[in-house]
């Protein structure tokens, strides 16, 4: 299985079936050009490839120099930043949601990161450093830092709906519809800032109809 670029903090256990968002590409809303030079997309894709955790093999080279789309989140390509694997993880109905995904910066500068989640702008910024990595999800950036969540306080309507995501940086803005998530599966590590784990199906005896 070939590295997943921007895959949560946990253990991906490969295709589920869900394919929400496979092979979605966003577009650029705005764009203010830099002249700061653009790292290879390739190169930084190959950086967090390598850093996918359990479940997922880098053995190939070729795994590190394609563009392609995991499973759950979207894509979003840039001149300044890319974003890789962007969704929500919630519960829905009013229940908080966990923006989880990474953000690529292509400059040699710094940018600080912002998003927003429906028209509702969302803390902390998020900085990223010159070609190097950051989660939108508090989790390990490629540089071995650990960040802080961006949390949705409440999101309006059920799992398994899209929403619009836009993320911002130095000028430039990406905006996707995003997929909401239960917080399960690779997602149960979110459940407590994402509405609370997903309870078992109950279980019914043999006899009962």
């Amino acid at each position: 299985m070939e590295g997943q670029v921007g895959a949560p903090p946990s253990t991906w256990g490969g295709d589920d079936g869900r394919g929400v968002g496979a092979g979605r590409y966003a577009v650029l809303v705005t764009t203010a050009r830099t002249s700061r030079t653009r790292r290879p997309a390739a190169l930084v894709t190959g950086a967090l490839a390598a850093l996918a955790l359990t479940g997922c093999s880098v053995n190939s080279p070729q795994a590190t120099t394609f563009v392609y789309a995991p499973a759950d989140g979207v894509q979003m390509d840039g001149e300044v930043f890319d974003v890789r694997d962007l969704l929500l993880v919630s519960q829905g109905d009013g229940a908080p949601a966990v923006v989880s995904g990474a953000v690529i910066n292509q400059t040699s500068e710094p940018v600080t990161v912002t998003v927003s989640v429906a028209g509702e702008s969302l803390s902390p910024e998020v900085t990223v450093d010159p070609n190097g990595s950051a989660r939108l999800d508090g989790g390990l950036s490629a540089s071995g830092t650990e960040g802080e969540r961006i949390i949705v306080p409440a999101l309006e309507g059920p799992s398994g709906q899209h929403v619009e995501v836009r993320v911002s940086a130095d000028g430039e803005t990406l905006s996707s519809t995003a997929p909401v998530l239960l917080p399960q599966g690779p997602y149960a590590v979110f459940a407590d800032d994402a509405g609370g784990p997903v309870e078992p199906p109950e279980e019914h005896d043999e006899g009962d109809h």
